[in-house]
């Protein structure tokens, strides 16, 4: 069984060898059991959007609690997407929509808890929606897993 948790430092573990490495880019590790040698492929996370959300929606809407934010232009081989949240309780949780101009903003993904993953999509008028779980503003922070 092969298990790679990405994050600021990556924790390896192959039937019983473990190491440990920064995730910063992605790395190559070379690893030792009895009679062979293996690499595995680190995979790397960069930050490719940062949006301070209010902990309600904003005055005047029904949703909408920040600023919009942009998905664009991400790293060759980008495969997932990660959500982390800075300030907020461990429980906070939201929506991220998108706007569309003179029309109804659909949901995109529901229930974001700090450490979600998702699928890729991109457009340059994401926002975060309907927070829940903290009573002050809080960070959202975009990575792109590739």
């Amino acid at each position: 069984m092969k298990k790679v948790v990405v994050g600021t430092v990556a924790i390896l573990s192959l039937a019983g060898v473990s190491g440990q490495v920064s995730a910063a880019e992605a790395t190559a590790i070379e690893t030792r059991t009895v009679g062979a040698v293996s690499s595995i492929q680190a995979q790397a996370e960069t930050e490719i959007a940062a949006v301070t959300s209010l902990p309600n929606p904003q005055e005047g809407q029904n949703n909408r609690s920040s600023g919009n934010f942009s998905v664009e232009n991400l790293p060759e081989g980008t495969y997932a997407l990660k959500f982390v949240v800075e300030g907020a309780n461990p429980g906070t949780h939201f929506n991220v929509m998108k706007d569309v101009s003179g029309g109804i903003d659909p949901t995109i993904w529901s229930n974001v808890y700090s450490g979600n993953t998702t699928g890729v999509q991109t457009d340059r008028s994401f926002y975060i929606a309907n927070p829940s779980g903290t009573d002050s503003n809080f960070i959202v922070k975009v990575y792109a897993l590739h």
